[in-house]
């Protein structure tokens, strides 16, 4: 078996048909990013420090952006933030704040929520900064407004709180497993903003802890330059924000997570039905008759309300915190009950 996971069958190798975990009480294949996860748990590998494969990297954007703010972005600011190795090499995270970038983001505009016919689409390429800036501004242009007018004041209501956009973007590029290939995807439907990230959770983070405002970011050394730029304003606040930025409105972004992916759908407040047909006010009350009938899992509660994976957990994670419920267990044993 070894000592260093992941535990392989030797004809398979390190592969999904050849590495199985636990699942209940079955086995089953582990994904890409599971494993990956766990070579780098027991490695002690960052991606950030790894040794960049392309060297023949230029910062035109990285020191505009830099100097804009009036930052440096010199040999020794550049070695500083963890772009140069200690041999004076470029690592992953100079890779990533380079013009020559790989990964991208494609973003897309649709005429239907079900994504049938594309009115616009593009690829954003280069600095990671730059593919940032590009992505905003993209959904800028696609925030349209509705105007009231009360008595002579004119006020203008967006279809999606700057904050709300910003936060999204800006966290799922910060966060997201740049080990596996593939785009960032921004999605603009008229009933909603999907944006999605590759990777999971990260290790030691589980769903109900999103409500926490705990930070333990992916890639620290890319969050920390985004800090420096004030793209990111404080560890932990994101999906706080976000969320705070839909009160009053009866929406809430909806956050869903598998193993290889992490998504956020923020909703339209223009669009015609976007509120839940049930109040938000009854919702944590439907909660609480479901757990009267005893201890509950996230996943039962959230069919029994007939809400998203992210309105469910917040829900359970508002009643925990007030005292009206109890958390027991952990991970896939975690259950609520009444106290």
């Amino acid at each position: 078996m070894g000592v260093k996971r992941p535990y392989y069958l030797a004809s398979k190798g390190p592969r999904p048909e050849g590495v199985y975990i636990r699942s209940g009480a079955a086995n089953v294949p582990a994904s890409d990013s599971a494993i990956i996860r766990m070579i780098r748990e027991c490695d002690g590998d960052v991606f950030e420090d790894r040794l960049s494969m392309k060297q023949d990297l230029t910062f035109r954007y990285a020191q505009a952006e830099f100097e804009k703010r009036g930052l440096p972005l010199e040999s020794g600011e550049i070695r500083t933030l963890g772009m140069l190795n200690p041999d004076g090499a470029f690592t992953n995270l100079g890779l990533l704040l380079s013009d020559q970038c790989p990964p991208t983001v494609k973003v897309a505009a649709f005429s239907d929520n079900g994504r049938n016919v594309f009115t616009e689409r593009c690829e954003y390429e280069g600095s990671i900064l730059k593919q940032l800036a590009d992505a905003y501004a993209f959904l800028e242009a696609h925030n349209h407004y509705r105007t009231e007018f009360i008595g002579l004041e004119r006020i203008d209501h967006n279809d999606y709180p700057a904050v709300a956009l910003r936060e999204a973007l800006v966290n799922l590029v910060a966060h997201r497993e740049y080990t596996l290939s593939g785009p960032t995807l921004v999605s603009v439907m008229p009933s909603a903003v999907e944006i999605v990230s590759l990777g999971g959770l990260p290790t030691g983070i589980e769903y109900e802890d999103l409500s926490a405002r705990i930070s333990m970011p992916r890639n620290r050394a890319l969050a920390n330059v985004l800090f420096r730029l004030e793209l990111i304003e404080a560890y932990g606040t994101g999906i706080g924000r976000m969320r705070e930025s839909y009160e009053g409105e009866g929406l809430s972004p909806e956050i869903t997570v598998t193993a290889n992916t992490f998504s956020i759908v923020l909703p339209n407040r223009n669009a015609p039905d976007a509120r839940a047909p049930e109040s938000a006010g009854s919702l944590p009350e439907a909660a609480m008759r479901s757990l009267a009938d005893g201890a509950r899992t996230r996943a039962e509660v959230q069919a029994d309300l007939g809400v998203s994976q992210s309105t469910a957990s917040r829900i359970l994670a508002d009643l925990v915190g007030s005292g009206r419920a109890m958390r027991t267990g952990s991970g896939r044993g975690t259950r609520y009950r009444l106290p």
